[in-house]
């Protein structure tokens, strides 16, 4: 994950939110990033990613240069609170360390924030969910250290909650952390209520999309709020 830089990126490319379902099933490069990038238990079906789009409630962005997609996200326009969640995240390696992160990041939030609007609600800001790491001496922590460097630098903290993602892909749930960076409208992170948050994600992400059981999410709920 890139370091924050204020910087503009030092390469030509273009920050593109796709909300149709079509142009997205046919960028191979973005796929092969999606599949390359994350574990194979955080992959979600791509059913599941184009099926936000056609319902509404989620929108996919990409990076590109003139040669291909170098970069991909999604996310979820959540509404009770309302919220931009940001599902996925990835640059290509290759471009990595290019100034690009940082922009991506925030022309997704507004962009998603943006949209919210245009339907009706106030973004209180972006949450996120992060892997946990299980060992503290690996090179997965230090990689882990890195991304929320990277996030906290770029605004984001992450919440005191114990966290798991729903089994999206396979059936054991996901140990990872939170993070939240308020919304650009005077809310502030104190004001923003952390477990309606994770309610909503559960209940319109993964209950409304990926087609969770509710009471395992309510399990996983309980977990939580212990």
């Amino acid at each position: 994950m890139l370091l924050n830089s204020n910087k503009a990126p030092n390469q030509p490319v273009c920050f593109e939110c796709i909300s149709n379902s079509r142009i997205l099933r046919a960028d191979t490069d973005w796929w092969d990033l999606y599949h390359q990038t994350f574990p194979q238990e955080e992959q979600e079906p791509p059913q599941a990613i184009l099926d936000s789009l056609d319902q509404g409630v989620g929108l996919a962005f990409r990076v590109s240069n003139k040669e291909k997609t170098i970069g991909l996200a999604t996310v979820h326009l959540l509404t009770n609170p309302s919220a931009v969640f940001l599902v996925y995240l990835a640059i290509d390696p290759a471009e990595r360390r290019k100034q690009i992160g940082a922009h991506f990041f925030d022309y997704i939030y507004q962009t998603g924030a943006a949209k919210l609007k245009e339907m009706g609600y106030r973004s209180v800001g972006f949450v996120w969910e992060i892997t946990a790491s299980q060992n503290p001496n690996t090179q997965e922590a230090t990689a882990l250290a890195r991304k929320i460097n990277f996030f906290e630098q770029n605004g984001g903290t992450v919440l005191p909650y114990k966290y798991f993602q729903p089994p999206i892909n396979g059936s054991a749930a996901v140990p990872m952390h939170v993070m939240f960076r308020p919304g650009d409208e005077g809310v502030t992170l104190e004001a923003t209520n952390p477990a309606a948050l994770i309610q909503a994600m559960y209940c319109e992400k993964y209950a409304a999309i990926n087609y969770i059981n509710p009471e395992l999410l309510e399990e996983l709920l309980e977990v939580i709020s212990t």
